[in-house]
């Protein structure tokens, strides 16, 4: 196997080794030859077809593909021509991602398994790709109802038929983001199902988090028709109080700052918990659990390149985690047995 020796820190553009300090940031060789020939040379890219909101995920394996993405993480980073400074990385900053990826060596001391972080984050990057693609799925289903007349929630009917809407357009983002990523395809159909009702509201207040940078969860359910006031939507009987459990944990997650690429991975966590009621537990415990470690150690390794509290930051989300099952657990069975159609979403 191709391995590096343990001790090096990150590159903040593309989070492979640090080769050192280079325009005032710790970068790899490749992100510091593209900064310094772009400067050079005055290069300009092409916009990204994503839009600067939301752009690339730029990592190691996707670096090259997309340019404009790339020099704006160098620039947010705080590359500048000015900050010339150079410099070897000390071996005392090392990071704890690395650790991560440790093989144990012959030589008794350990070394970074490479093909591991690889496979993991070419993981990372399908989930986040299906993610995106969900996403642009979400929106188009939500632009039927942008053309219809806005009302106000002012009764139990009314949030009744708001979530008629807005939880079938979420089994629809859930199915999407689901059906690319190899591993779910390896699971029987009647197991599928159940994965994706299961963690239907789970998926839901994270992904809210993808457009809550820009907007509030009650302007994301206006996009459904109705302008809803929040904070006193549980006068209006069980929907109404599941709206509002709803906006109260959106805005707990919304306190730790996740970047899409960790929402992204997060959802993919809960899609594939292993202990789902209604699974057939001989055929698909072992892919579900070894799913749930890899997961969790992807998780981990974007955590350590975009925080400083990595450790506990893990733990927060494993709190946040057990917080979702659980309002999960009050509320969804209730909503399946609401005659709401959550399945028929074409």
């Amino acid at each position: 196997k191709k391995i590096y020796p343990d001790g090096h820190i990150l590159c903040k553009i593309c989070g492979d080794k640090a080769s050192g300090f280079h325009y005032g940031v710790f970068s790899c060789e490749g992100c510091k030859g593209f900064f310094r020939r772009t400067v050079r040379q005055k290069l300009t890219y092409k916009p990204c077809a994503n839009g600067d909101k939301k752009g690339c995920l730029i990592m190691r394996i996707s670096r090259n593909r997309c340019q404009y993405c790339r020099m704006k993480k160098c620039l947010d980073t705080g590359m500048s021509h000015e900050a010339v400074r150079l410099g070897r990385c000390p071996k005392k900053d090392k990071p704890s991602r690395f650790n991560l990826f440790k093989i144990s060596s012959n030589e008794n001391h350990d070394r970074i398994d490479i093909d591991k972080q690889i496979k993991t984050e070419e993981l990372i990057l399908k989930i986040h790709d299906s993610f995106m693609a969900a996403n642009k799925e979400f929106h188009a289903l939500t632009c039927r109802y942008q053309q219809s007349k806005v009302l106000e929630v002012k009764c139990e009917n009314d949030t009744k038929i708001l979530c008629s809407r807005y939880l079938p357009a979420i089994v629809h983002f859930t199915t999407i983001f689901a059906r690319d990523l190899t591993p779910f395809k390896k699971i029987d159909v009647h197991s599928q199902r159940n994965l994706v009702k299961q963690s239907l509201l789970e998926i839901a207040v994270i992904h809210s988090l993808y457009w809550n940078d820009e907007t509030t969860f009650g302007k994301i359910l206006d996009r459904f028709g109705y302008i809803v006031d929040i904070l006193n939507c549980e006068q209006y009987g069980i929907f109404g109080q599941f709206l509002l459990d709803m906006f109260y944990s959106v805005q707990k997650l919304k306190k730790l700052e996740l970047t899409d690429v960790e929402l992204s991975v997060m959802a993919a966590m809960v899609l594939f918990s292993p202990d789902r009621p209604g699974l057939d537990i001989y055929k698909n415990t072992f892919l579900l659990e070894q799913m749930e470690d890899i997961l969790c150690l992807a998780l981990k390794s974007q955590f350590a390149q975009n925080h400083d509290n990595c450790e506990q930051l893990f733990t927060k989300i494993v709190e946040v985690l057990i917080n979702l099952r659980t309002i999960s657990g009050v509320y969804l069975e209730i909503i399946l047995n609401s005659q709401i159609d959550i399945v028929d979403v074409s």
